[in-house]
């Protein structure tokens, strides 16, 4: 199973030291806390603690003897106050009330957690509900504790200062100057275990070297906490009240499992994963393959010499207890960093208070792991609620509640081998489906197979399997969650590397009695065989593109890829051995006798069983898609959309008026015939005749943006600012859109006119941005478009995603920024209005109403002097005679395929049309594209073959279409005319009653083809 990049942490194990206070304790604690944490709010540990061993001072060794005579827990929260750390106010709440952050025993979850006191508070509900709650002012007390979170979304929690957190780097500042010889020999043992990794490097370093390095520094902390008698002054670690409050027993994962565990776990690669866990930590631990003997040159000498350097001098030499070097205890505190430690930027941080949350997974979006865990720029730590927090429905007595968090989408298989425990609830689970399962039958061993041959070419062609390999085994195994969403699959568009492998090897080695092939011929016309057939001409032609198309994404596969799953887990089904029944009375035997390892085994492999059980009986479709698809029955009624057009544009007429433009000599009005509203001339236009002229305060830009907001977004706009000629300031831009449209609304002043831009489910219909792939590829068959708009929704969502794990964002527009489509509406409309000048992109209301036809010059918009005015003005000139009354058009100047994919329509007679050539490159990371239409773009195509293919350069006087880069030329475009005429053959009915946007993605396939028949006549006659 594939290692899941993601933050580890886990709830604690059981085991652990039980404590149980009264409630007087319990109250006093609290007081305790509540006073430490006013005293000490905002105050970050600038001196490092992690060598505080060396200058221990009175007040800090008074601390520590304070401890031992108090609770666990209350030591442990006195030694995390005392040490910088600072819990942020909680509250007021309902009532009034306020709460506190604390730990508390949580038999259930196995020992401590995160929770949250609440005092006594009256639960009187005559205050009700303001009226902006509720229309009729009239709320129940649990009614007002539902709407109002006492905890919300984002909220800190606590700060842990960077001299309580653990890492490599404090671990090798506290010893390497003390023990000379420390970091070469940490570093000898890394460079051996692990002969390709970066060794003891500041970046790039294993979690798994991480975390044995920890682990030697809390062996020797936890020696001197146990064994206060061998070190100086009898002194105790100053780790030790944190040490009270870690497991005091191994924690059960996978690597300390045995072979009865294994058996009944019965998953080969997390078997063979975590006994090559347990052989590299006691190679690790003792230079040799096994937990005991060794040459001594491993991680226990480590430990022995860190132990004495903390013993100091002393004759005779003090003697170490085995208990302190043990490799038992090595493991115990590798498994507690392991499962604890919290991953940011790649580095492993031991953070106490932080690692005791337990996992709870969130309902809604999932948000990155890192956003709640922010690493301070003096390396502290704060900690911010995932969720919305609630007051349990209560008699008013005080409360303590649990306080939990996400640990990130991740299946079981890494709760289970990293974390040691099994989630009662996770959502992002998976059962592991064998490759080898998905396959008719097993690839010809030791002979020439053709049908195997061809699914090996495919599945290279289009990177599906790793380059080096030289011969088909077996399909990749895949995680499959009970909806049959394969995990990891399709998380960038225009990528779905395991449904892509499953479709075309069903194609290849399946047969036809497979429903979907039944489905497939009767509403498309194509059989199994003819199918299979044009996949197997792709495969032969070479040609990537073609490959992905015919036998991929050939129409209704996912269908064949959900029955395909089906079929593979009612066969690892039956192979999964005993009943659900019999696991069941297994796990209740397990769980009575205290086996932990058996109990874990049989929790993850019974709820396998019901995902895989699920899986072969799911009758819902599949989630192909992460975007909405508008069909017929979705599209807007036309009528009430019209209706309220009419009053938006009134409102907006108005708004025009308000703007002080010096000069203005357009009216919008409303089109009709499906059509939204256009600009029209109040007065007629001569070439070259100002028809409209913009003030700075007219438009919305960047600058507009910095002028209008308050202190916190005006630093969110400065720091998205990006005024490169290339971008314009499409962030800050985008985010100020999204306030203004989705948070202010009616209250910003532009409102008239965001209001009359198109809607999320108007721009849904025909803007690219929203289109599915299942849609593209069928209806972009053939044409290198498809692969520039899956291009452009990529690199989307790629904005939607860094937009989305940004906490400065998140904290003005958490809500907003979290939604997707809300994200693409943006996208698509600044990408679809902006109007440029001097490097930046402007919204700009009523120019922006001007629409496109093929007509005149190109329209331009630029700054000029104008009277009265102290800065200067934006003006529009008429590129043609304008008849007062008649709609003003402008001619954009770009080819259809960049008026579909930015705007969602395309021209009928376009002097600007072309074909595009996408995908061409010299290396990987180097993607270029061209637009053949003419002798000049022929050339433009073969000079760049010419150094692909390390041709001589063509001399600027004669033509770079000779002999030389012709046949290279030919290659490009007999390709793409191949797989067009293809597309242009398949039965794909598109009539003129169908949506106009499925009308103009045929159109460009049916352009294409002739764009390309017509340069390869061109070159041919050169």
């Amino acid at each position: 199973m594939a290692e899941k990049k993601s933050v580890q942490r886990k709830p604690p194990i059981s085991g652990w030291e039980e404590y149980v206070a009264d409630e007087d304790r319990k109250a006093a604690a609290v007081v305790v806390v509540r006073k430490r944490v006013v005293g000490l709010f905002g105050i970050i540990a600038a001196i490092s603690a992690i060598a505080s061993y060396y200058f221990r001072t009175n007040d800090a060794r008074a601390m520590i003897r304070n401890n031992k005579d108090r609770s666990p827990k209350d030591a442990f929260l006195q030694w995390f106050v005392e040490n910088g750390g600072t819990f942020h106010p909680i509250g007021p709440g309902y009532g009034g009330a306020t709460a506190n952050v604390t730990i508390g025993e949580f038999p259930s979850y196995g020992g401590w957690g995160l929770a949250l006191t609440v005092p006594e508070t009256s639960s009187d509900s005559s205050n009700g509900c303001r009226q902006d709650d509720d229309v009729q002012g009239q709320c129940t007390a649990t009614e007002r504790r539902e709407r109002t979170p006492v905890i919300r979304h984002l909220d800190p929690l606590f700060t842990v200062p960077s001299s309580i957190i653990i890492t490599v780097q404090s671990v090798i500042e506290t010893y390497a100057s003390a023990l000379p010889n420390f970091r070469t020999k940490v570093n000898a043992i890394l460079d051996r275990s692990f002969p390709n990794g970066p060794g003891l490097a500041s970046r790039g370093m294993g979690l798994g070297q991480q975390d044995a390095i920890i682990a030697a520094y809390l062996m020797a902390e936890d020696c001197q906490h146990r064994h206060p008698g061998l070190f100086e002054n009898g002194e105790d670690s100053f780790w030790g009240a944190y040490l009270d409050v870690l497991p005091k027993s191994a924690i059960p994962r996978l690597d300390t499992f045995g072979d009865e565990d294994y058996a009944v776990l019965r998953d080969e690669l997390l078997e063979r994963a975590g006994r090559e866990s347990r052989r590299l930590l006691g190679h690790l631990f003792t230079n040799d393959d096994t937990a005991d003997g060794g040459d001594g040159n491993g991680f226990r000498t480590v430990v022995r010499d860190m132990i004495r350097r903390k013993i100091g001098q002393s004759t005779p030499p003090t003697t170490i207890p085995d208990s302190c070097i043990s490799f038992d205890a090595f493991h115990r505190f590798v498994g507690i960093t392991s499962s604890r430690a919290m991953v940011l930027k790649g580095v492993k941080h031991l953070t106490p208070l932080a690692e005791m949350v337990n996992y709870s997974p969130k309902v809604g979006n999932a948000l990155p792991f890192d956003l709640y865990h922010t690493l301070l720029k003096d390396n502290s730590i704060t900690v911010r609620s995932d969720r919305d927090v609630f007051l349990p429905d209560s008699s008013g007595g005080a409360t303590m509640i649990q306080l939990f968090e996400d640990y990130g989408p991740v299946d079981s298989s890494l709760f289970l081998s990293a974390h040691a425990f099994i989630p009662h609830e996770n959502p992002n689970n998976c059962a592991t489906i064998a490759g080898a399962t998905f396959l008719r039958r097993s690839a010809a061993v030791g002979r020439f197979d053709e049908n195997v041959e061809q699914l090996f070419q495919a599945l290279k062609a289009l990177r599906l399997i790793h380059p080096e390999v030289t011969k088909f085994e077996a399909l990749d195994d895949v995680c499959v969650k009970e909806s049959l969403q394969i995990i990891d699959d399709g998380n960038d568009i225009g990528r779905k590397p395991a449904s892509d492998s499953i479709a075309i090897a069903s194609l290849i080695l399946g047969d036809s009695d497979n429903t979907a092939w039944d489905r497939i011929e009767k509403e498309y016309g194509e059989t199994f065989a003819s199918l299979r057939d044009k996949c197997i001409s792709a495969i032969q032609s070479g040609d990537v593109e073609r490959i992905e198309i015919r036998c991929a994404r050939f129409p209704e596969s996912d269908h064949v890829v959900k029955e395909a799953i089906q079929k593979a887990a009612s066969r690892a089904f039956v192979d999964h051995g005993d009943s659900e029944e019999k696991l069941l009375l297994q796990l209740q035997d397990a769980e009575t006798k205290g086996r932990q390892q058996l109990t874990l085994a049989l929790r993850f492999r019974i709820e396998e069983r019901k995902i895989l059980n699920q899986i072969v009986h799911f009758k819902g479709e599949v989630d192909v898609s992460h975007k909405k698809s508008v069909d017929d029955e979705d599209q807007i009624d036309s009528s009430e959309s019209q209706g309220n057009l009419d009053k938006k544009l009134d409102a907006f007429k108005l708004f025009v008026e308000t703007l002080g433009l010096p000069l203005n000599k357009l009216e919008p009005k409303l089109l009709g015939n499906g059509m939204r509203v256009g600009a029209f001339a109040t007065e007629d236009l001569n070439v070259d005749d100002v028809y409209i002229a913009l003030p700075a305060n007219s438009v919305i830009d960047v600058n507009t943006a910095l002028v209008d907001t308050d202190s916190d977004f005006k630093a969110l706009v400065k720091k998205f600012s990006n005024w490169s000629q290339e971008n314009g300031g499409f962030d800050a831009l985008l985010l100020y859109l999204l306030r203004e449209r989705f948070i202010l609304k009616e209250r910003s002043r532009w409102w008239p006119y965001l209001d009359l831009l198109p809607s999320i489910e108007e721009l849904s219909a025909y803007h690219p941005l929203f289109f599915t792939e299942k849609e593209i590829d069928r209806y972009l068959s053939g044409s290198d478009v498809r692969r520039s708009i899956l291009k452009y929704q990529r690199h989307a969502s790629e904005r939607h995603r860094a937009l989305s794990a940004d906490l400065d964002v998140n904290l003005l527009l958490s809500d907003i920024v979290s939604d997707k489509r809300k994200v693409f509406w943006a996208t698509a409309i600044l990408d679809s209005r902006s109007i440029w000048w001097s490097g930046l992109r402007h919204l700009v209301p009523l120019l922006d109403l001007v629409n496109t036809d093929n007509n005149g010059v190109a329209h331009q918009t630029q700054l000029v002097d104008w009277d009265g005015t102290e800065s200067k003005t934006a003006v529009t000139v008429a590129t043609r005679q304008v008849k007062k009354g008649e709609q003003v058009f402008e001619n954009y100047a770009q080819p259809n395929h960049v008026l579909f994919t930015y705007h969602g329509f395309l021209l009928e007679e376009n002097a600007y049309d072309c074909a595009l050539v996408d995908g061409l490159s010299i290396h990987r990371s180097m993607v270029t594209t061209f637009c053949i239409r003419d002798l000049s773009s022929i050339e433009e195509l073969a000079q760049f073959l010419r150094t692909k293919y390390g041709l001589s350069i063509a001399s600027s006087e004669g033509s770079s279409v000779d002999d030389d880069v012709r046949p290279y030329l030919i290659q490009v475009l007999e390709e793409r005319i191949a797989r067009l005429t293809e597309a242009t053959d398949t039965n794909i009915h598109v009539d003129r009653y169908a949506l106009p946007r499925l009308q103009y993605m045929r159109q460009i396939v049916k352009n294409d083809l002739i764009h390309f028949r017509r340069a390869l006549e061109m070159i041919l006659e050169a």
